[in-house]
């Protein structure tokens, strides 16, 4: 009694150490440097509490949605949440991997392990619907683990089953790609029970209850844009069989579901006559003891490649982020790098091993996962903004350390205990790696370029301003974290509702845009003050022959040389026309195009997308009309988010806004709406044969807005 009380103080005691040092950890990525740091997810999320939004999961914008209307301040809400699973996370890793991965090791080691990883402590410190959804994850692993090892007690086998259906369902409502990733993995636990017990039977007990979870995916009103933006994205994919995925979406999904569960009966029945599998783990086994060290450098390069190509893709984010300094971008990944080499010396050790068990398995199925990412990266669309991730390998790479972590922690232990110069130069390799992964997560102002986080005068005057307010400091030019503070407002202002369908109202004196209330570089001028007489097109990847039809509309002088006194016109959107993408990087122009909105200064449109069975099938779509001052010359930028809306623009400042000069006078900007009439498209608008849905003269237009000079 006195040993097993001894153990027991031990064990709090140690608890209470490490619940300390990640506390301290905690404080010091939140609020060192003078700020309180966030992230682009966390920041959009705090400002779902009070407008609603885009959601990968439900459970974590309600959960604070929740706790915002008890603490009435919704960066509490969120650094509360964000510190209470920040401490509680290790644990629950910790005694999932008791169960799942029979981990018998050192705290010590399994918690240096997590330390060892920036994607951990990213993940574990960022308040979004992932975190919640991989917990939950673990959770049903936990219950098919249960079924596994109850079969001869069927009552408590039924109450797992039931559990596991209620698991899938609380899942789908927490991550939405958690849900794909843990699809993934019970199957292949599934997969594996069959080929052990050729209990059929047992296998379609196991996968039926998950057929719940992606139903309710497809069938939630909240998730519809979400499901909206995974179609957009494999639609304007760079591959054709991700094409046709996009525009066949749902009919994809649900037989690329039924081929998975069909897929464990007939590798069941390949395995019994050719002993695939079999043959498969014996040739690896007999290889990896011949050649571990060929196949850990093996490891070694393929993931160094995956790195190279992941900064290749992200390049732009990660050249803004550290300053285009990518020597220390590697820098700052070393606990990274420490936490992957450990991790691909224990799986070649392992897979040496007579019986290499599941969890090693699982780690490589995430790893291959990984990779496929990374090639999906590599084809997504570029552009408007989230639509163009290209970091898909990192968001798998989080589960992935999640279920490496014993792995590694195995590694640390024995390099603890061992003797010698060996043990003192791991001990320094480690704290290296961690001290950088820890700054790495925090991201000291002097050394990186990281434009979210919080200061003490933000969160005085947002409150006090409402939404959209980007503070402005005493410098002229517009504030570093002005994405960011922007979010704040929303956190903290008025609801904002649409209203009449699929346009957004509200009260003309608030300001929504990220233009307000700053001093921000952007010049307005009237657009009968551009020089129509030497007007140059600004080229970008248009349909062929609408920019020489708006030239031969809109230039009187079809100039298209460049000269002192031309002006110039930038067609498409910020996607199409690096011109415009420019503009809206700099703050040059006061209104701007997204895919489904159209954001001005103190004003927002929702476009609803009605999408056709085809590519291009358009029938509606809004127009911005802007001119500005840019570099003594002025621009006329005509965008939209289809380019049957862009040719719309062209036509109404043909055949109105030059025709009737005493109306637009002194008009900047103009928002139109065109819609189809006629059943009728211009020749280079027709995106497939027989294509009838477009813009051509005969279709109505309608002006939703327009502004004249000066800012608000």
């Amino acid at each position: 009694m006195l040993l097993i009380s001894s153990n027991k103080i031990r064990s709090v005691l140690f608890a209470l150490i490490f619940a300390l040092i990640f506390a301290l950890i905690w404080l010091f990525i939140r609020f060192s440097f003078g700020r309180i740091t966030t992230t682009f997810d966390e920041a959009y999320y705090i400002s779902t509490v009070k407008i609603g939004g885009v959601y990968s999961g439900l459970l974590t914008p309600y959960l604070l949605r929740l706790l915002n209307s008890v603490l009435q301040n919704p960066v509490w809400t969120l650094l509360l949440t964000s510190f209470v699973f920040f401490i509680l996370y290790p644990f629950l890793l910790l005694g999932f991997h008791r169960r799942f991965s029979t981990y018998k090791g050192s705290v010590v080691g399994f918690f240096l392990a997590l330390l060892l990883s920036s994607h951990y402590l990213w993940s574990s410190n960022e308040v979004r619907p992932q975190r919640i959804g991989l917990l939950v994850g673990l959770w049903v692993l936990l219950l098919y683990t249960g079924i596994f090892h109850d079969r001869e007690n069927p009552a408590r086998r039924n109450l797992y089953l039931v559990m596991t259906a209620v698991g899938w369902i609380i899942l789908a409502l927490s991550h939405v790609l958690s849900l794909v990733i843990v699809v993934a993995l019970v199957w292949f636990l599934s997969l594996l029970d069959l080929l052990r017990s050729a209990d059929i039977k047992t296998y379609l007990l196991l996968m039926l209850p998950s057929t719940s979870a992606p139903i309710i995916v497809l069938l939630l009103p909240q998730y519809d844009m979400t499901l909206f933006s995974a179609k957009w994205m494999l639609k304007h994919s760079s591959l054709s069989p991700l094409r046709m995925v996009g525009w066949h979406f749902i009919p994809f999904i649900l037989l690329g579901f039924l081929l998975l569960i069909l897929a464990g009966p007939l590798l069941f029945l390949l395995e019994g006559k050719v002993r695939i599998f079999h043959w498969i783990s014996s040739f690896v086994r007999s290889e990896v003891r011949k050649r571990g060290s060929l196949y850990v450098l093996v490891g070694i390069i393929i993931m160094s490649l995956a790195i190279v190509l992941q900064v290749y893709l992200g390049r732009t984010t990660y050249g803004e982020v550290y300053r285009e300094n990518f020597a220390f971008l590697l820098l700052m990944q070393f606990g990274n790098l420490v936490f992957n080499v450990l991790l691909i010396l224990s799986i070649v050790e392992a897979l040496g091993n007579e019986r290499f068990g599941e969890p090693v398995l699982l780690v490589l199925l995430l790893a291959f996962l990984g990779l496929l990412a990374l090639a999906v990266s590599a084809v997504m669309p570029s552009g408007f903004g989230s639509f163009g991730f290209t970091n898909w390998m990192v968001r798998v790479y989080q589960y992935l350390v999640v279920f490496s972590i014993p792995l590694v922690a195995g590694r640390i232990n024995r390099a603890i205990v061992s003797r010698g110069w060996r043990r003192k130069a791991f001990a320094v390799l480690l704290l290296l790696g961690i001290v950088t992964t820890i700054a790495n997560v925090a991201r000291p102002p002097s050394i990186y370029s990281y434009p979210y986080y919080w200061t003490g005068d933000d969160l005085k005057l947002v409150p006090q301003v409402g939404p959209g307010f980007v503070y402005e400091a005493e410098s002229g030019a517009p504030p570093e974290n002005d994405l960011a503070i922007s979010f704040l407002g929303w956190a903290y202002g008025v609801n904002l509702r649409p209203a009449g369908g699929d346009i957004g109202l509200i009260p003309p004196d608030a300001c929504v845009g990220s233009l307000c209330h700053s001093p921000y570089p952007y010049i307005e001028v009237p657009i009968l003050s551009v020089n129509f007489d030497n007007l140059s097109v600004v080229p970008g990847s248009l349909p062929a022959g609408l920019e020489e039809w708006a030239n031969s509309l809109l230039s009187r002088g079809r100039g298209r040389r460049v000269s002192s006194n031309s002006s110039l016109l930038l067609l498409g959107n910020s996607t199409l026309n690096p011109g415009i993408a420019s503009l809206e990087r700099e703050y040059l122009i006061p209104i701007l195009v997204n895919y489904s909105i159209i954001v001005g200064p103190t004003f927002k449109y929702y476009y609803a997308v009605k999408e056709g069975m085809k590519r291009g099938d358009v029938t509606r779509s809004y127009f911005v009309i802007q001119a500005v001052e840019v570099n003594g010359s002025r621009a006329l930028v005509v965008s939209a988010p289809s380019m049957d809306g862009v040719a719309a623009g062209v036509w109404f400042i043909s055949k109105d806004i030059l025709q009737n000069p005493g109306r637009w006078e002194r008009t900047s900007w103009v928002v139109g709406e065109w819609r189809e009439k006629d059943g009728e498209v211009l020749p280079f608008l027709r995106a497939f044969e027989g294509d009838n849905n477009g813009f051509s003269p005969g279709d109505d237009i309608k002006i939703v807005k327009s502004g004249t000079v000066g800012k608000p």
